[in-house]
């Protein structure tokens, strides 16, 4: 499923994460991969424990960083498909249920 604007995410029940320090990792627990995050990165991760749109996400990283909505808005759905590329999150349409 591709990710855009009426799509939400939240992070996947095939993962464990917690937070050391300024850095969140994460441990996909079907492929054995380990991820660090950091920044904005670890700002995302952490909207996205509960279901959550791609304007929703922004928000939060706005309120954090300096950044606008256009550029945050390309960018979290750029990290979105990343992250659903290595199985670390799933993924609803608006019309489904999480």
């Amino acid at each position: 499923m591709a990710i855009d604007l009426s799509t939400s995410v939240k992070q996947s029940v095939a993962q464990v994460s917690t937070s050391l320090d300024e850095e969140v990792v994460i441990l996909n627990l079907e492929s054995s991969l380990y991820f660090g995050l950091e920044g904005v990165a670890a700002c995302i991760w952490n909207a996205i424990r509960e279901p959550a749109n791609p304007a929703e996400i922004c928000r939060q990283v706005m309120d954090r960083f300096d950044v606008g909505e256009e550029q945050c808005l390309a960018e979290v759905l750029d990290f979105l498909e990343q992250l659903a590329k290595a199985g670390l999150i799933e993924t609803y349409s608006e019309r489904s249920d999480p």
